[in-house]
């Protein structure tokens, strides 16, 4: 399935002179949601992937089901108090802004965890290092990560010291 011809182009949002692609396209498209998860679940199966990792919100709309699928847990990464404590914290950079992220301070996550974060997509990086970081403070050493669109012109991909995929990806 080319995904390219479900996907909506948005000029100018949220900014003059931006291009979104817009992942709601794909979730109104039955057919074009199963291939995405199917094509995420694929990427991690081959990874022996013992936990899924996804960020608010839209992540979770692609990990939640390839955890389900695949038999292991979602750990969700928040925005501030979103969560109950106790939370680890993270700050990034992203695209427009700069955030925080949070996840669960007691999360079963350790250095024998092979974890695979899943999200909508992948600009310029911010939210995938910012989560790597945190996944770190857990002891986390074995990493992937995989998105549903990946913008590679921002170069955010590149920033990742990881396996990475996308099931589609715009130069």
């Amino acid at each position: 399935m080319d995904l390219r011809s479900v996907i909506k182009t948005v000029p100018d949002f949220p900014a003059e002179g931006v291009m979104y692609k817009d992942v709601t396209s794909i979730l109104e498209n039955s057919k074009a949601f199963e291939y995405s998860v199917e094509s995420l679940m694929k990427f991690c199966t081959g990874r022996r992937i013992t936990d899924i990792v996804s960020p608010d919100a839209r992540g979770f709309l692609w990990g939640s089901p390839v955890a389900f699928l695949m038999g292991v847990p979602l750990h969700m990464v928040r925005k501030p108090n979103k969560l109950p404590p106790p939370v680890k914290s993270q700050s990034y950079d992203y695209e427009y802004a700069s955030g925080v992220l949070e996840m669960k301070a007691d999360a079963p996550l350790n250095a024998n965890s092979s974890v695979c974060i899943i999200d909508d997509v992948n600009a310029t990086g911010g939210t995938a290092l910012a989560i790597t970081d945190l996944l770190k403070t857990f002891g986390v050493q074995d990493m992937c990560y995989a998105s549903v669109i990946d913008l590679a012109f921002l170069g955010g991909s590149s920033k990742l010291d990881m396996d990475t995929f996308s099931v589609v990806t715009y130069e």
